[in-house]
Parts: structure tokens; C-alpha cells; sequence
């Protein structure tokens, strides 16, 4: 994926105690991922900086668990499909030319 991208909460509960709720994801709502890292303090689970909410008074919470989000199907199918489409001849004599 290339950031940013979309995601769409599918996991809000458990919400640590020291995140205050107008800080935390609500379940169907969607994001904005600008950032992904691996979270130390989490045994390196992928974690995810959103666009729209900023952890930093939260830390050591600084990103939000991967498992929490599901990448909507349109996005995911059109990153695919620009993946594998053929490349074109005019694309072809161009990269020769290179």
C-alpha cells in the first residue's frame, strides 16, 4: 500500500485507560494512515499513525494496532489491479529508450 492510504476501523474495543475516548478509533469509521512502524512495547506488531488522531499526549501510546483497521475492498482492488496491469508498447519503447 502506499501511504497514505484508507482504512476502516473494525476493532475499537480495549481501549487503553491512559487514551481518553476522543482520542481512541470508533469501530466503522474510516482513517487515514500516514505512518507505519513497528511497535517495541508491543512485541513489533505493526502499528499505524493516523491523519486524524494524535496520540503524542497519549505516550507511550503512539500508534494504533494494525488489527484494529481492514482496508476497504474498492482500494485494495484498485492498488491490485494498477499492480499487475501490462504494461503498454508505448511504456515498453520508453523504458528502452531510458
Amino acid at each position: 500500500m502506499k501511504i497514505p492510504f484508507t482504512v476502516i476501523c473494525i476493532h475499537d474495543e480495549d481501549r487503553p485507560n491512559d487514551i481518553p475516548t476522543s482520542r481512541w478509533v470508533v469501530k466503522g469509521e474510516e482513517y487515514t494512515v500516514i505512518k507505519v512502524e513497528r511497535m517495541n512495547m508491543q512485541g513489533n506488531a505493526i502499528g499505524y499513525e493516523l491523519e486524524e488522531i494524535d496520540l503524542t499526549p497519549c505516550f507511550p501510546y503512539t500508534r494504533f494496532g494494525a488489527w484494529r483497521f481492514g482496508i476497504p475492498l474498492l482500494q485494495f482492488a484498485q492498488e491490485v489491479k494498477e499492480k499487475t496491469a501490462p504494461v503498454k508498447k508505448e511504456e515498453e519503447l520508453e523504458l528502452m529508450e531510458l
